[in-house]
C-alpha cells in the first residue's frame, strides 16, 4: 500500500478539491526532490520551471517561491539547533589603533601641494 503522503495527494487531486488543495499536494508530492535540487545549487527558477515544463507543479512561479519559503527554507532554519548560551561575559570592545593613519579632509597648512 503507497505511503499516506501518496493517497492524501492522489485524494486532493479530484477536481472537487479546491485549487490551492490541489497545488500544495503537488508541492509536497515533490518537496524531497526540490529540497534535493536546491542543495544541488539550482536556483528556484530552474526547479520551478522545470516542474512546470512536466505538469508537475501548475502554480505561478510567485506562488511556488512562497511554498519553497514557507514550507522548505524556514522549516529548515526552525528545524537548526539554537545555540546554547555561554556563561561568560562577552569580550570588551576593541578600541582603534590611534598610532596609525588617520584621514582628514582638510589638509594641513604644511602638507599642501602648490
Amino acid at each position: 500500500m503507497p505511503n499516506l503522503s501518496y493517497r492524501i495527494s492522489l485524494r486532493v487531486k479530484d477536481n472537487r478539491s479546491s485549487r490551492n488543495a490541489r497545488n500544495l499536494a503537488a508541492f509536497l508530492a515533490q518537496r524531497d526532490e526540490i529540497h534535493n535540487a536546491l542543495g544541488d545549487g539550482w536556483t528556484i527558477y530552474q526547479i520551478w520551471e522545470t516542474l512546470h515544463a512536466e505538469q508537475k507543479i501548475t502554480t505561478s512561479y510567485n506562488t511556488f517561491c512562497n511554498q519553497v519559503n514557507r514550507l522548505i527554507i524556514k522549516r529548515e532554519g526552525a528545524a537548526l539547533p539554537k545555540k546554547k548560551s555561554t556563561d561568560q561575559s562577552p569580550s570588551p570592545p576593541r578600541h582603534a589603533d590611534t598610532t596609525g593613519f588617520t584621514f582628514s579632509s582638510t589638509p594641513l597648512k604644511d602638507e599642501e601641494i602648490l
